[in-house]
């Protein structure tokens, strides 16, 4: 694993990191070295409350305080910022169409475009920007490897939370899917072998998931642990996966590992951990970490197109559409139209050859496995999860996205802290930076199919965007050092990190225990 850390950060993150040299600052320096105290006396407060609440979350049920007061707060916070959650989805979805609106030379661009710049100098004039090696500033940042151990330490530690035998002494399985796969592992073992793989293959779910399937047969057939005790385990696999396969993406797309780190680390706390967690969506969760690394290697390829990679890209190809083929294909579309569009700017028809092959393969293999084991083929299962779609959903637009945040899940999707800096990211990002035009394509194409989808439809197109990666940039935009000083940046990133932490570990406790 290489050292980035340094290199030069290549995306808006970058290109708008420029000092605003026009920023406007306290004349006294006394008044502005008041203000800065009271600032980090706010947020030393807020750490202070945020650690605290944490700890009593992973002390439960043995905390002394039993009233849980700083828990308590932590989660009367999220309470008051939810009811903004809506508003910020359908911004981050789409920003995008102001964008493309100001690109056109026509009168109503001008004006659009007139509007943005007094919004974007207003923005501006109110806070400083970023110098381009801001992200190199925060002491946090200064060992992002050891922020991906971290990470990965906390995915497992998260994952094992439900099944701590003080809050859940029959260990009963938690997530609403979880008896599924039980139920098809355990008919997995009363076959064959070769009858329990033509089994996953093709009639488990239709033949959907044989990629997590079978290693869990391959487990449970050795007599080490059971089935049930397989799928519990679940969780504390898959939260390091992604982790890791976030550190790479990000750390390719970046060219930064310190970003990188932050990003592992908010992927522990991201939709995909909780509501993973809660609705037992085990096979999505696990293809959304293959897609970080299926698109982690096909920005290697852009930079130096090798036969050893595309065969990795054609291998994380397959693996998604065997492990989850909504999710597989969702991303596919996305490499496509990446691939296209950087094809239409650069003329370069080497980049869509191998992307058409990798297309070929992927859709040939996945017909000989419907033709020769059953169940459906990705593009059949696909269109059975579109035909769910209609017109007159898009009539709902506004009760579907407050079910979807609201209802579904328990709500887990109603994170205005997670959904607010995802918006900046999208506000900020432009279309001229590989890494950043490929984030874009992803949230555009989840964006024109959502209005048409009930609320859980739109829920589970929340749950596949790249929510870790874009708050991670928002994040990094927002907190930034003022008048030559780091400490409240720093302590501005450990208080989103907290919230974000106490977030996951209230999600977990509570599919076993409610304190309150």
């Amino acid at each position: 694993m290489r050292d980035t850390s340094k290199a030069k950060t290549r995306s808006n993150v970058g290109d708008h990191a420029k000092e605003y040299k026009g920023q406007s600052s306290p004349s006294h320096p006394d008044l502005r070295l008041s203000a800065y105290i009271v600032l980090v006396s706010l947020l030393l407060l807020a750490v202070g409350i945020e650690a605290l609440s944490a700890v009593e979350w992973a002390a439960y049920p043995y905390f002394p305080d039993k009233s849980l007061v700083f828990a308590r707060t932590d989660a009367t916070l999220f309470s008051i910022l939810a009811p903004f959650s809506p508003e910020f989805v359908i911004i981050l979805l789409y920003i995008w169409v102001g964008k493309l609106g100001i690109s056109f030379d026509n009168k109503f661009s001008k004006r659009l475009r007139s509007y943005f710049t007094w919004l974007a100098r207003s923005l501006s004039n109110l806070r400083p920007r970023i110098s381009s090696d801001s992200v190199n500033r925060f002491a946090l940042t200064n060992h992002p490897r050891l922020l991906l151990g971290i990470a990965v330490v906390m995915a497992v530690l998260l994952g094992l939370v439900p099944y701590r035998p003080e809050l859940n002494p029959a260990m009963t399985p938690v997530g609403v899917d979880a008896h599924y796969y039980i139920e098809w592992v355990n008919a997995m073992l009363q076959q064959s072998p070769w009858g329990a793989f033509s089994y996953a293959l093709g009639s488990a779910s239709f033949g959907s998931r044989p990629l997590l399937l079978i290693p869990i047969y391959l487990v449970v057939v050795t007599g080490i642990i059971t089935t049930v005790q397989a799928v519990e385990f679940l969780p504390a696999i898959l939260g390091p996966l992604l982790a890791l396969s976030t550190f790479l993406f990000v750390r390719e797309g970046q060219q930064n590992e310190r970003m990188a780190g932050v990003a592992s680390l908010l992927s522990v706390f991201s939709f995909n951990a909780t509501v993973g967690l809660w609705a037992g969506f085990y096979a999505n969760w696990l293809a959304v970490a293959e897609a970080y690394l299926f698109l982690a290697v096909l920005l290697s390829f852009f930079r130096a197109a090798t036969k050893s990679k595309f065969v990795i890209l054609t291998a994380l190809s397959l693996s998604m559409l065997l492990t989850h083929p909504w999710t597989g294909v969702m991303v596919l579309t996305v490499a496509a139209v990446f691939v296209v569009s950087i094809w239409r700017d650069a003329q370069k028809a080497i980049l869509v050859k191998p992307l058409l092959l990798l297309l070929a393969i992927s859709v040939a293999v996945d017909v000989v496995k419907s033709l020769f084991f059953g169940g459906l083929a990705a593009a059949q299962d696909v269109s059975g999860g579109l035909s769910g779609g209609s017109i007159s959903q898009a009539l709902g637009f506004w009760p579907n996205i407050t079910s979807a945040l609201f209802v579904y899940f328990d709500g887990l999707l109603a994170n205005a802290i997670l959904l607010g800096f995802s918006l900046i990211a999208m506000l900020y990002i432009g279309f001229h930076d590989k890494f950043e035009r490929l984030l874009t394509c992803w949230v555009v194409i989840g964006s024109l199919l959502f209005p048409f989808f009930d609320g859980g439809g739109q829920a589970r197109f929340i749950y596949d965007l790249p929510i870790p990666v874009l708050t991670s940039i928002g994040l990094l935009i927002v907190i930034r050092p003022m008048w030559n000083r780091t400490l409240h940046s720093n302590l501005a990133l450990l208080l989103v990190l907290l919230l974000s932490a106490n977030y996951a570990l209230r999600t977990a406790t509570n599919l076993v225990a409610v304190p309150f």
